[in-house]
């Protein structure tokens, strides 16, 4: 992983900042994916996780 990025952006990233980059960009698509799953309006996503959302008591969808 660390040889694609060092080839992508041109230089050699420190182990430190890797892990800070890939954990970056893993806790971003997490938070985009709860989101999406909790708080989208879009109806196949609402309709399909209805129950889920009510039983989590924290997002109300009415």
């Amino acid at each position: 992983m660390e040889r694609t990025v060092a080839r992508w952006l041109g230089f050699a990233v420190p182990e430190r900042i890797s892990f800070l980059i890939k954990s970056s960009i893993f806790l971003s698509i997490c938070g985009a994916t709860l989101f999406i799953a909790l708080a989208s309006s879009y109806p196949a996503v609402h309709d399909t996780l209805h129950n889920a959302r009510h039983a989590l008591a924290v997002v109300p969808c009415h």
